[in-house]
């Protein structure tokens, strides 16, 4: 405000002068445009009277006619015989004509015309009344009617009734061209002209190009002649416009706008004057101040870019420049750099139940008690979330590592208190001693990879890297990109293995397992991949796959006869997170016309124990659909007898781990016998995987456990050889076919 008043005048002068010049201007403007139309209407206002004199001139011409043949009588006199005189005269004449008083055709020229009958008048009734009721001695100007060879066309009367010799003098005018002339002799070819005729309620005249103009500058004027009247409008095209205007209120607007300009300059200039004094008052303290601002910004800055912003340890920027001083002095002592990469385990349950301002008090107070027990020549820093890396100097041999990370997992093992919550968390570490051509690059990144093996082990557990790992995980990256090119070319394929009723050796129904053959032949088993598809989300994918192939398969059996035969397709826990998951299988089953009755989705115990209600909801949508549910590989989990209850599983798929050593081992058999017992005491259906032995069907019989698969029967085998199984043996399995 200060700064505004300095200058006040200044603006207030631009702003008095802007609208000083605008008012002028616009009341030039307005003056300037009633000029227009009034230049317009004058030009209207010739334009009626070229035209009423041509009218005049025409109607003169034939009244006098008219008279003349009046006075030498119709006996002895044709006035039709000068109609090439009369035409030549007055040339907007179309044609002559001339009826008696019973509107009988008594003459017409020219005589090649458009033909005039007798019945062409007479079948126009309007028109005949029309004729009948002029009055004898006037003059009238018509609609031409049926006379008419334009859509313009007029025509010209006199009526000579009441004497001798009564009749109906008729010229027609050809109005186009009578306008057209008057048009092209009076107006520029920048002025369009047009004309309406009042009485029919039509135009019929235009000379216009455009009606952009002609709502806000024409000229009308109302014009009548004998009995008809007529509307002119005249008005500019844009160009005879932009012509017709005055430049007075530009010159006006450009005069004010730089005599505002200059007066508000010179003002500004006296009010800058004024300021310059005051600014240069303030400049020294307000650069003393930004230099204090400044210094402080920067101290804070070099901080943060060193430091974790939660914390308050090192970053990665700071770990790393303290790990090139590290790597110096340990090479000069021949002594070995080490590095302990940190992550808490199931950090995010903690965030996720207790809230974030938890999580990052717990991360707070991991920090503070890490510190506490770290030795000299080490550096603690905050990776990101809830990683750390603990690098340490001067290490002579991995043992002192190795104790060093046995020392933090024991830190982590007792409990935090965070705002009343008591909180236990463990941590994974990954352990890696640096070698003579190592740097801190690739050492950080060798702690990450033995982190991830640690991970993959069980958790609260440290592992050191070593080559082999590194080539594991080199071999592990080979695999996971060959098998997203394996996917994205269609290279997995379907195998079907066989569900047996082990009484009667009969093929009940067959489960769909994905298998990835190599294109040198090479069998890639799922135990290799399918871990890393459901690290990847390349998982989605397969098993979407593998559920249409298996529903399209199934479809051919029942259209061979097998109608009863059952499908089972394993699910992912990965899929259920699909919110339309249930009308995608849907989909599917509409469209490979199976019966949804005659499918089986197996999960895993992982799915069941987890209880999200996403999860509920899709098993209780496919059971409403007609679809099975089955327990993949069960006991082998961490098993909670009581989701049998609460979700509605069909059957249960004891794990080959149980049967393959029965019935020898009585760990297993009793294990088994468990859980047969159960899944009859709930009325849950049973198969047991892994049957390689005809001791273990009988053991399984025994204790009415009667589906079973497993190699005793077939192994896994593409759809063409399951099918000629089917064939061959009518359904059934011999004993002996491996």
């Amino acid at each position: 405000m200060q700064r505004f008043s300095h200058f006040r005048l200044a603006i207030l002068t631009a702003v008095l002068g802007a609208l000083l010049t605008i008012l002028i201007a616009a009341t030039l403007y307005y003056y300037d445009k009633q000029n227009i139309r009034a230049q317009l209407r004058d030009e209207t206002r010739e334009m009626q009277n070229a035209i009423g004199q041509q009218l005049q001139t025409h109607m003169f011409g034939l009244t006098w006619v008219a008279r003349d043949n009046q006075r030498h009588g119709t006996t002895n006199y044709n006035w039709l015989h000068d109609g090439t005189t009369i035409l030549a005269y007055y040339r907007h004449f179309r044609s002559l004509l001339w009826l008696d008083a019973d509107l009988n055709v008594q003459g017409l020229y020219p005589s090649n015309s458009r033909a005039i009958s007798q019945n062409l008048i007479k079948e126009d009734q309007d028109f005949m009344l029309r004729l009948q009721q002029l009055e004898s001695g006037n003059r009238y100007v018509l609609s031409a009617g049926p006379l008419t060879e334009g859509i313009s066309d007029l025509i010209l009367i006199i009526p000579h009734l009441g004497h001798e010799q009564a009749s109906y003098y008729i010229g027609i005018i050809d109005m186009q061209s009578l306008l057209m002339e008057t048009v092209t002799a009076n107006l520029s070819d920048e002025s369009q002209f047009r004309v309406t005729s009042l009485s029919q309620g039509e135009m019929v005249f235009d000379y216009s190009s455009s009606d952009n103009l002609r709502s806000g500058w024409a000229g009308e004027i109302e014009f009548s002649m004998f009995n008809q009247s007529w509307l002119m409008e005249l008005w500019p095209t844009n160009n005879r416009l932009r012509q017709m205007r005055s430049i007075l209120p530009l010159l006006v607007i450009l005069a004010g706008g730089v005599t505002t300009a200059l007066l508000t300059f010179v003002l500004y200039v006296l009010g800058v004057s004024r300021v310059r004094a005051q600014e240069l008052a303030d400049t020294n303290l307000d650069l003393y101040i930004e230099i204090e601002e400044r210094e402080r910004v920067e101290k804070k800055v070099a901080y943060i870019a060193e430091h974790d912003w939660l914390t308050d340890l090192a970053n990665r920027n700071s770990l790393m420049t303290q790990l090139d001083v590290f790597f110096k002095e340990s090479k000069a002592q021949q002594r070995h750099v080490g590095a302990l990469f940190i992550d808490l385990d199931n950090f995010k349950e903690v965030n996720d139940a207790l809230g974030h301002s938890v999580g990052d008090q717990l991360l707070k107070r991991v920090a503070g008690r890490l510190l506490k027990i770290l030795p000299e020549d080490t550096c603690l820093a905050r990776m990101g979330g809830d990683e750390f890396v603990i690098a340490v100097s001067m290490l002579q041999e991995l043992q002192q590592l190795e104790d060093m990370a046995q020392q933090v997992l024991n830190s982590l093992d007792t409990h935090f208190y965070v705002d009343d919550y008591e909180i236990f968390i463990s941590g994974s570490i990954g352990v890696a001693l640096s070698k003579s051509d190592d740097n801190p690059e690739s050492l950080i990144r060798n702690a990450d990879t033995a982190l991830y093996r640690a991970k993959e082990r069980g958790r609260n557990i440290y592992h050191v890297y070593t080559v082999v790992l590194h080539e594991e995980l080199n071999k592990r990256m080979k695999l996971m990109k060959r098998l997203r090119q394996a996917v994205e070319r269609d290279k997995l394929s379907v195998y079907y293995q066989p569900k047996v009723d082990m009484n009667s050796r009969r093929i009940v129904g067959a489960e769909a397992l994905v298998r990835w053959i190599d294109d040198d032949g090479t069998i890639i088993g799922p135990d290799q991949f399918i871990p890393i598809a459901e690290d990847t989300g390349l998982i989605i994918p397969i098993s979407d796959f593998v559920l249409k192939t298996a529903c399209k398969q199934l479809s051919a059996w029942h259209s061979l006869g097998f109608s009863e035969l059952s499908m089972a397709i394993n699910l992912s826990g990965k899929q259920l997170q699909s919110p339309d998951l249930v009308e995608q299988i849907m989909q599917i089953v509409e469209d490979s016309k199976v019966p949804p009755q005659s499918l089986e989705l197996e999960l895993t115990e992982q799915v069941f124990i987890e209880n999200i209600q996403s999860h509920t909801n899709f098993m209780h949508a496919v059971r409403d659909k007609g679809i099975a549910l089955a327990i993949d590989d069960f006991g082998v989990g961490y098993s909670s007898l009581s989701y049998l209850k609460h979700f509605p599983v069909n059957s249960l798929k004891i794990d080959r781990s149980f049967v393959q050593d029965l019935p020898h081992d009585k760990d297993d058999a009793t294990l088994t016998q468990t859980i047969i017992n159960l899944a009859k005491s709930l009325d849950i259906g049973l198969v047991a995987e892994g049957v390689e032995t005809e001791a273990q069907v009988e053991f399984l019989l025994d204790r009415d456990c009667t589906i079973g698969q497993g190699f005793l029967f077939s192994r896994p085998i593409p759809a063409h050889e399951f099918t000629q199984l089917l064939n061959q043996y009518k359904g059934q399995i011999p004993i002996q076919i491996t």
